[in-house]
Parts: structure tokens; C-alpha cells; sequence
């Protein structure tokens, strides 16, 4: 039997901008909030991340794949595996992937029911941001003309029925292991520093990086539980080193970034743990006191203490 499907609230169509962005790679995109991304190859389709929850990601999948579906959560966070519970309710989902820190008791990354005060928190927060936008367009289209080709933040529907349902990982992905989707493959890559249970994706015959939260044109937030800047910095040391030519990324309203983004997203880790990064105090998205830190074209949010 499936699981019983979560309440939607709002039309897929009207939440998710979908587009191709590589050959049989689709972004599926909640502008201004999260970006996942279908990878289709001869045999199966893997699905890097879910995102909200909030329109059925699932009628999305189904219109560009009829094959087999892996669903991969970049880490556990809700905003990348939000739509878990609809895919297992509308898709035969071959699995649901994650690092094994995802399964191990005590480790703060299970895929559990999402907690409903933070859900009313981002809410709040994300009806700020996008009326915030509204105001920076506005200024953008007058004079700038920056976001003529950027798509703008969702306003947020109704959100008084969204749930994030608990979805059990059903296989985990170790560092350095190969998904063959047939005809393409992708390599998995622990990336911690973000959360322990971060992965990334790579296709090394294209050099396309799948970063998650790893690398983005974002703040990056080294502050929350399970957040490590030393382990971010070798993470993303790892990743410069790699033949990157393109990322996509989870966030922001810019996704598509050059491949040397993952560089400069590594020199300025490698600068915050030296203390050479121009530190200011400041909040994050939600209210919460930090430090953020700039390093070139690369911002780092930490602890208030660090």
C-alpha cells in the first residue's frame, strides 16, 4: 500500500519554473526558494532533492520520465527532501537515497516529520524576503536591469496545510560510489560542512557539479547544528580540484554558476579559518545572529562567537 499523499497547496504548474539546463538534466526550480534537478538516463532517472513540499513535485517528474525514479536528498535538511512524501505516494521510487550519516541514531540528520514551528518560521521569513524583492525589481528595472533573465521569488500561497512528512531512507550512498543511470553516471561525493550528510553529485564526462548547499551564489550557513567550517573547507577544496566546468545549485535566484565558483567558495573557507575574511556581525535569513563573513564574490555565515 502507499503512503497517503501530503495536502498540496498550490497548482505544480504555478509553483515550479521547469527547464532544461543540459542534455536530459531539468531544473525543477521553486524560484527564490529551492532548485532541484532530474538527471534522466537510458535505464532510470535520479532526482537530486525534492524541495518544499509545498506543489506536488511529483505530476513534474512523471510528465518529463516515465523510467524508474532514484530520489537522492543532497542532506536532510527540509527545504531538499520536502517532497519526498508526495513522490512516494504518486512514483514507484526505486529509493530514497542519503549519506549514511542520515541513518545513524544521534547524528541530527534523520528525514523525520518536519518540526511545524519551523515551517510557520520560513513562512514568515520568506514572505518578508520576496516582498523585499519586489522592492529591489523595481529599483533593478529602472535603472540595473540585472534580473531582466533571472526568475523572481514565488510569492508563498496559503501555507496553513504544509507538511513535511518523515520519508525513511531506503539505501545509503558512500563516498566515491557510481550511479549508472545507463548511458551516464554520477559520482557520489560526501561533502560535510554545510550538515554532516551532505552530498554532491558529479558527472565527470560532462563536468557538471550537482552541489546542493555546498556551493551556491548564496550566503553559505556554517551556524546551524552539524555545521563545521573545517570540514567545509576540505570539502570544498575537494571540489576545486575537480574538472567542474558548470554547477547547479540548490539556492538563490541565480542556480547556474561557472565552474570556478567551487574555487572561490574554496579560498574563502580556506580564509575564514585563517581570519582573513572581512568579518561583520549580521542575521541570517530567519532572525538568527551570526558573523558573516565576505571573501570575494563568496559570503559565510558562522556562529556570532566565531
Amino acid at each position: 500500500m502507499r503512503p497517503s499523499a501530503p495536502a498540496s497547496c498550490i497548482d505544480a504548474h504555478s509553483w515550479f519554473d521547469v527547464r532544461e539546463v543540459g542534455r536530459d538534466i531539468h531544473m525543477i526550480n521553486e524560484p527564490g526558494h529551492a532548485a532541484c534537478y532530474l538527471v534522466i538516463g537510458t535505464r532510470a532517472a535520479l532526482l537530486f532533492d525534492s524541495g518544499l513540499g509545498i506543489a506536488p513535485i511529483s505530476e513534474i517528474v512523471r510528465e518529463l520520465t516515465h523510467l524508474p525514479v532514484l530520489v537522492v536528498s543532497s542532506h536532510h535538511h527540509i527545504d531538499h527532501r520536502g517532497g519526498n512524501a508526495d513522490l512516494a505516494a504518486h512514483l514507484e521510487v526505486q529509493d530514497f537515497c542519503a549519506h549514511p550519516a542520515a541513518t545513524e541514531h544521534g547524528s541530527g540528520c534523520a528525514h523525520d516529520a518536519a518540526d511545524r514551528e519551523f515551517l510557520r518560521a520560513y513562512a514568515g521569513a520568506m514572505t518578508r524576503v520576496v516582498a523585499e524583492f519586489g522592492r529591489f525589481a523595481e529599483l533593478d528595472a529602472r535603472y540595473f536591469f540585472t534580473l531582466a533573465r533571472v526568475g523572481h521569488p514565488r510569492p508563498l500561497p496559503d501555507l496553513t496545510r504544509w507538511t513535511v512528512e518523515a520519508t525513511p531512507v531506503t539505501r545509503t550512498l558512500a563516498d566515491g560510489e557510481t550511479i549508472d543511470l545507463g548511458g551516464r553516471s554520477l559520482e557520489v561525493l560526501h561533502t560535510p560542512g554545510h550538515a554532516p550528510d551532505a552530498l554532491c553529485l558529479f558527472e565527470r564526462s560532462s563536468g557538471t557539479l550537482l552541489s546542493g548547499d555546498t556551493v551556491l551564489s548564496a550566503a553559505h550557513w556554517l551556524h546551524g547544528p552539524g555545521a563545521d567550517p573545517v570540514g567545509f573547507a576540505a570539502s570544498t577544496r575537494r571540489l576545486a580540484q575537480l574538472p567542474v566546468t558548470r554547477i547547479l545549485a540548490a539556492h538563490n535566484i541565480v542556480c547556474e554558476l561557472p565552474g570556478r565558483a567551487a574555487g572561490e567558495v574554496a579560498r574563502a573557507a580556506a580564509a575564514l579559518l585563517e581570519g582573513t575574511t572581512t568579518a561583520t556581525a549580521g542575521y541570517d535569513m530567519l532572525g538568527h545572529p551570526v558573523t558573516r563573513h565576505d571573501c570575494g564574490p563568496v559570503t559565510l555565515l558562522t556562529p556570532p562567537s566565531i
